[in-house]
Parts: structure tokens; C-alpha cells; sequence
């Protein structure tokens, strides 16, 4: 069977999106593979400094993306529920971690 990474798709690029990105750097068998942003311009930084991943200025354009193997959902609390929904409406695993959804 052929190797293969896992290509992580990040959901906004701020401050927790750079701790685990650094985290995936040290896994041999995942990479950061896209990144996306409202700013495509904070999109592109971010991808700057994790190997040049693609970018993208909408949360649906990565999420269609075929080549994106599961998503890290970094935005505000606010906005996980409907950012992991629309992973799993497009068939994409998600990593969320909490809160997923707020009061």
C-alpha cells in the first residue's frame, strides 16, 4: 500500500491554528495542507510559515477542496457548530475541540 500524509485543512489561521500547526509539523505522516481566512491576506502569512500551503479566502472553498483530508476548526467559539457542520455536510472528519457550540 502506498504512503500517504494526511493533509490537515485549517479553518482560520490565529493563535490556536499556529499551536497545532506546529504540532503537525512533527508528525511524519500529516502535513498542513490548506489554510483559509475571510483575509486571504492572514490566510497567506499563516501558510508562509507552515510550508506553503494553499490558501483560500472562503471556509466552504477549502472544505470542497477533494485533496483536504479532514479540517481543525481554529475560528471563535461562536462559530465552530456551523463550521463542523458544514465539514460533515461535505464528508470532511473534523477536529473541533471545545467548546463546540455556545449557549
Amino acid at each position: 500500500m502506498a504512503y500517504k500524509k494526511f493533509r490537515w485543512g485549517i479553518l482560520g489561521p490565529g493563535r490556536i491554528a499556529h499551536e497545532f500547526a506546529r504540532g503537525v509539523q512533527v508528525i511524519d505522516d500529516a502535513s498542513i495542507y490548506a489554510v483559509a481566512s475571510s483575509k486571504i491576506e492572514r490566510a497567506k502569512e499563516f501558510a508562509d510559515q507552515y510550508g506553503g500551503a494553499k490558501t483560500y479566502d472562503s471556509y466552504e472553498a477549502l472544505v470542497k477542496d477533494p485533496d483536504v483530508d479532514g479540517v481543525y476548526i481554529a475560528t471563535p467559539h461562536r462559530f465552530h457548530f456551523d463550521n463542523t457542520m458544514l465539514c460533515l455536510n461535505a464528508g470532511k472528519p473534523v477536529l473541533c475541540e471545545k467548546p463546540l457550540t455556545v449557549n
